[in-house]
């Protein structure tokens, strides 16, 4: 049986996909609004999009912590999986297993530190460690955000030295290397290069 289209339906079909519509969506749990999106729609849909606004809520306390935490368990941690990563619908399904259904909330985009930081290509600053997790942890106290970007920024100092001294090693690996080897074997093996 042929389906027939009528003008209202053609005009739906070419509608853009509504990332405000689709967050409200997601505070709701709803399920299936996914499958009711034409299929116009639902190429326009990108889950890393979706799961970057999801996750920060403009809130303080433990409604944002939680939009962080239930995001990254529940849809960050496998959302790109070879498995999972071709299928949009199951996809969605994880970003709404992720919202606490507790009504509307303010979403916003937080920007991560740059490549060259996460990569480990080039020393962060204080000041960018400190603002990134301003942002993602609202409602902190100062003292625990200098502390998280002290941490932070001792790791990825650290991690940086390391890619430096083996610049053939995959991101992945430099995560290995840089669990097996503390800060004094690194700093030994620069003065023996000379690098001290």
């Amino acid at each position: 049986m042929k389906k027939t289209t009528t003008n209202q339906d053609a005009r739906l079909e070419k509608q853009d996909f509504d990332l405000f519509d689709a967050l409200a969506a997601l505070d709701r749990k709803d399920y299936n609004y996914y499958s009711k999106l034409s299929e116009e729609q639902q190429k326009k849909f990108v889950p890393y999009m979706m799961l970057m606004w999801m996750s920060a809520v403009k809130q303080n306390g433990d409604i944002s912590a939680y939009h962080v935490l239930s995001t990254e368990e529940f849809a960050n941690r496998h959302l790109f999986n070879e498995h999972v990563q071709n299928h949009p619908e199951l996809q969605w399904l994880m970003l709404c297993v992720s919202s606490p259904k507790m009504g509307r909330q303010f979403h916003e985009w937080i920007p991560h530190l740059s490549e060259r930081i996460s990569k480990y290509r080039e020393p962060a600053t204080i000041k960018q460690v400190q603002d990134y997790f301003g942002k993602v942890y609202v409602g902190s106290k100062a003292s625990d955000i200098k502390e998280f970007s002290k941490i932070y920024l001792d790791e990825q100092h650290k991690k940086c030295r390391l890619a430096k001294m083996n610049d053939l090693l995959k991101y992945e690996d430099l995560e290995v290397l840089n669990l097996l080897t503390t800060q004094e074997e690194i700093a030994e093996y620069e003065r023996e290069l000379g690098r001290d």
